[in-house]
């Protein structure tokens, strides 16, 4: 397991897949094949002259070196790579690819689970959006280019007058897919999910044009974006946001135990839930190496112990704890573990290729617990993470409490199903933590097999005691049962219509893309 307070990696990253037998038709498609470029590419290249040096073709240095997104089991062959700065950038590749009958693949910080962020198969034209990353607070509300990663955004809002948001820790993680996704972190039982503070888009339709999207502006678009709209409807060029002022000092916190202690540990957590205040964003990691209990409360450290006590004076004493006031910006900082001043936008990494310190080999899935989880689930979460695969950097299962602000919005106001959820779990196994790792390396089959064991043990037990299986889509999985049904549930006919009408012709569209009707 990585302790986080030993300074590796942060929570809420991204991951996804299952069966041993589906393995090779996720990745590792052959990296040394230069395919020559098809009609279709031709043409598309054609369209995009105007675009200059911006697109990138393949066969070429720029396009290799700006081919591959995160998680490095993915090697899709794009037909061209987009690197828009503007709005009018990507109308133009949008319009050029629908002239090709070409799929589009948005890219905003390439964490995509499943490699979607560059097309999740070979031959679509790839969007880069990391050139679109404005920030500008104005009044009461941040709007957002969609390309800025969460590191330099935390610091650029702090900047503006100490506003933050409610999204997650890790931040090489692209606000794209994670605001489109729901946005779950570490302060949604106080503010709700991005999703819920997100009052207004900027979006490239299928037919390259640029429209307003809110409540009162297509507002069928917004509904299906806020939960369903990972490149399924359109491009997000910006987010208009609103930002929140947190106390002038919050306390982090992070509290170990050994693995021994975990059925304990986990029955106080779970039921820590009901009764745990909105100020507490908390989630806990289980893994070989033990159990951490991390988070952080927007009030002072004095405040932070009376309100966790409903908590730790349910389980056994902790092998270790650190807790500590500061500012909203340097907890935050905290848990996305950059190295040197946390407040130095160079420190984070996050100005070139991907530099974060987790492992680009990484296999991950999820399970939403509609209600506060069985003897028998807490069984199989000792069970399984005291199992360290051989080859393995890290693996381990993230356990989040829900509940909170999450529930304030109602069910049918966005496309996000999983309001009522009560935990959320993130299975994951990483491997070759090598910082300069090469793309398309075989994989940990130790890794593999211990996720694919372990989450069928999982999914019978949720099957028995829980009902119809649900997962969250920002850790999105090619293989988990009934996907459509997991992720979307009954919104999914009306997602389906208000794709019908925005994408006629499925240009967005990827293996698990919202399909037509």
């Amino acid at each position: 397991m990585r302790f986080y307070t030993l300074g590796v990696s942060a929570s809420l990253l991204l991951l996804v897949s299952q069966l041993t037998s589906t393995y090779s038709v996720t990745h590792n498609i052959n990296i040394d094949k230069q395919d020559a470029p098809s009609t279709a590419s031709n043409s598309t290249l054609d369209c995009l002259q105007s675009l200059g040096s911006k697109v990138l073709r393949r066969n070429t240095p720029l396009f290799e070196s700006n081919r591959y997104a995160f998680d490095l089991r993915f090697t899709y062959n794009p037909e061209m790579i987009v690197m828009a700065s503007s709005a009018a950038d990507v109308q133009t590749a949008v319009k050029c690819a629908k002239a090709s009958n070409v799929p589009v693949a948005p890219r905003s910080g390439g964490h995509s689970f499943e490699g979607y962020s560059i097309g999740g198969q070979d031959g679509a034209v790839v969007i880069d959006l990391s050139g679109i990353s404005s920030v500008v607070v104005s009044g009461d509300q941040a709007k957002v280019g969609s390309g800025i990663r969460l590191g330099p955004l935390y610091l650029a809002l702090y900047n503006q007058g100490g506003w933050s948001i409610n999204a997650g820790t890790c931040p090489s993680v692209g606000i794209g897919g994670h605001a489109l996704g729901g946005g779950f972190g570490l302060f949604a039982r106080k503010y709700g999910l991005l999703i819920d503070r997100i009052v207004q888009m900027e979006v490239v339709n299928a037919d390259g044009d640029l429209l307003t999207v809110s409540n009162t502006q297509n507002p069928d678009l917004f509904f299906a974006l806020r939960g369903a709209g990972g490149g399924s409807y359109g491009v997000v060029i910006s987010f208009t946001i609103l930002p929140f002022k947190p106390p002038t000092a919050v306390t982090s916190f992070s509290y170990t135990w050994k693995l021994p202690d975990y059925a304990a540990v986990l029955r106080g957590y779970v039921n820590f839930q009901a009764v745990a205040s909105r100020d507490v964003g908390v989630e806990m990691n289980i893994g070989p190496d033990g159990l951490e209990l991390y988070g952080i409360f927007q009030g002072a450290q004095t405040q932070q112990a009376a309100a966790l006590a409903p908590f730790l004076q349910t389980v056994p004493a902790p092998l270790s704890l650190d807790v500590r006031e500061s500012p909203q910006i340097d907890a935050q900082l905290r848990f996305a573990y950059v190295a040197g001043d946390p407040k130095d936008i160079n420190a984070l990494g996050l100005t070139g290729s991907f530099k974060a310190g987790d492992s680009r080999y990484t296999k991950g899935k999820s399970l939403v617990y509609p209600v506060a989880l069985k003897d028998s689930t807490i069984a199989l979460l000792g069970k399984w993470a005291a199992i360290k695969p051989v080859g393995s950097t890290y693996n381990y299962i993230i356990i989040d409490i829900w509940g909170g602000a999450v529930q304030d919005t109602p069910t049918d106001a966005t496309a996000f199903i999983h309001r009522n959820a009560h935990t959320v779990f993130e299975f994951v196994s990483e491997w070759d933590e090598n910082p300069n790792a090469l793309p398309g390396k075989a994989d940990c089959l130790d890794c593999l097999k211990w996720m694919d064991d372990m989450y069928t043990e999982f999914l019978a037990d949720y099957n028995t005691n829980y009902g119809p299986v649900r997962g969250y889509q920002n850790y999105i999985d090619r293989d988990i049962p009934n996907w459509q049904d997991a992720y979307y549930g009954s919104t999914l006919p009306r997602l389906m219509q208000i794709k019908a009408a925005a994408d006629p012709t499925n240009i967005f569209r990827f293996p698990q893309s919202i399909p037509l009707p």
